[in-house]
This record gives C-alpha cells, structure tokens and sequence, in this order.
C-alpha cells in the first residue's frame, strides 16, 4: 500500500545558521577562549596572581614589575623564596602580583603562563584559597 507514496519535505525556511556552540543549558561548556569567571576580589579590592618558577635574580621586586607592568596597573609584588634545606641552588622562588582591574590581570595570565623566562617556564594564575 505505500510503496507508491511520496516521501514529502518539510518546505524551504530560508537558511539557518549552524548552531552556535553548545545551548545555553545546565552544565554546558563554555567555549574554550572564554574568559573564567572571576575570583573574588582580594580585601584592598585587587586581583591577585601567583607566580611561580622564577629565575634567579637580585631583584625580584624590579623583576615583577617589568614583567606585568605592560598588562596594566599592577597595585602591588612580593616575591617569596621557599628554602629547599640548606642547598641555596634548589630554592624556588615565586611570587604574588596584585592588579587593580580582573580584566589586566587575566590578560597577563593569558600571555605569562608557560612563557620561558632565563630557561625556565613561569606558571601564572589566580591565587588559590590555602586548602585545610
């Protein structure tokens, strides 16, 4: 009996645009350029970055300054050394970077992180809450 009906199509809606990444819904992923969320600013209403894997330097003060003054307003530094016993040669040196604007400071994430600085690889991020 139906071998001889048609097989109609639906009627012609002009073109559609493919579909922009995933619907807005419960747990969908963001896409993978957008900017995270962002962390609550500190007290004094800075953002503050973790920097780690720094070189060895003199300075460390002048050094953190040169290196995230061209992302934008940096409020304040403070490099931090991490003694690994009495062997000086393994000390780790990071640091902390306080930006005025989340906006400067995810931007310097984005360009410093896994950057190579005197052969070594910073590690730049957000500062992570001490976990209890």
């Amino acid at each position: 009996k139906q071998w001889y009906q048609r097989r109609v199509r639906a009627p012609y809606q002009g073109y559609q645009p493919p579909m922009a990444y995933p619907p807005s819904a419960a747990g969908a992923t963001p896409h993978p350029n957008a900017a995270p969320p962002a962390p609550a600013p500190s007290p004094n209403g800075s953002y503050c970055l973790y920097v780690a894997n720094l070189p060895e330097t003199s300075c460390k003060n002048c050094l953190l300054y040169q290196l995230f003054a061209p992302f934008g307003a940096v409020a304040s530094v403070k490099p931090m050394n991490n003694v690994n016993g009495l062997n000086h040669a393994d000390d780790h040196w990071f640091g902390f970077v306080n930006f005025k604007n989340y906006n400067d400071a995810y931007a310097a994430i984005h360009a410093m992180n896994g950057s190579t600085l005197n052969g070594r690889s910073l590690k730049v991020d957000f500062k992570s809450e001490k976990k209890k």
